[in-house]
């Protein structure tokens, strides 16, 4: 498959950042979050949800000198623990944002999946949006102190204060009364489970299912990128294929 070499990958990814505008950071991965669903050695759900998790790096690509934040959304907000789920990146700089899907569904996704096999986890329609902005370099230089102090350096989870959070809430507020630019990027969800096919399903029909899910998946994630007004993009939209 000529689309899944490393080269092409890469100058995929430098093709959609090119035809972005200065205020879109780089996200990574760059249209779908994968969730491994993992049991305990009995076969039952594993109960630390370690591995229910994945990571989504936020780069500044550089393209501005300015500062820009981020904010983090989801269409199932009770499913996914998303932390920091807002931040501001300096020029240069990167954020991690670590998402947790919690174990009360993860539970309910390996039942479905020893019920109906991989079908049942397919064609999700889970979805996160990340929208950023620049910010005033005042704004930037204060958020930089407070996330000093909080003990996270760059590319770390910080806790921030709540009086910090609430000014960045507010940032997002007045940007979206004022018109201000705000570039949207819409990531898709996978949930796939460790081991292939479940328990009662045969392997080939399982590995069918997947390919199926491969092939079909990728067209919808292309259809991504839209600069819209963010009081608008409802979760009805965010769903929409």
């Amino acid at each position: 498959d000529g689309d899944g070499h490393p080269i092409q990958k890469q100058q995929k990814a430098i093709a959609t950042m090119a035809a972005a505008p200065p205020h879109a950071l780089e996200v990574t991965p760059e249209s779908a979050l994968q969730f491994v669903l993992t049991r305990d050695g009995d076969g039952s759900a594993a109960s630390d949800g370690s591995s229910a998790k994945c990571t989504m790096t936020l780069r500044h690509t550089g393209q501005t000198t300015q500062s820009i934040a981020f904010k983090v959304k989801t269409t199932q907000p009770r499913r996914y623990l998303v932390r920091p789920n807002q931040g501001v990146v300096s020029p240069g700089g990167t954020e991690t944002v670590s998402i947790l899907l919690v174990e009360r569904d993860k539970q309910i996704l390996l039942h479905s999946y020893d019920r109906l096999g991989q079908s049942a986890l397919d064609h999700s329609k889970d979805k996160f949006l990340v929208q950023s902005c620049t910010v005033e370099d005042g704004f930037a230089a204060k958020y930089g102190a407070e996330k000093a102090r909080a003990g996270g350096g760059d590319g770390k989870v910080s806790t921030i204060s709540k009086e910090m959070t609430d000014q960045l809430t507010g940032m997002w507020n007045s940007a979206s009364a004022s018109g201000h630019d705000i570039y949207n990027k819409k990531l898709h969800v996978r949930h796939v489970v460790e081991g292939g096919a479940a328990a009662g399903a045969s392997p080939a029909a399982g590995s069918a299912t997947a390919a199926s899910a491969t092939s079909t998946a990728s067209p919808s994630l292309s259809a991504s990128d839209k600069t819209v007004s963010p009081e608008s993009m409802s979760p009805q939209q965010m769903l929409a294929e």
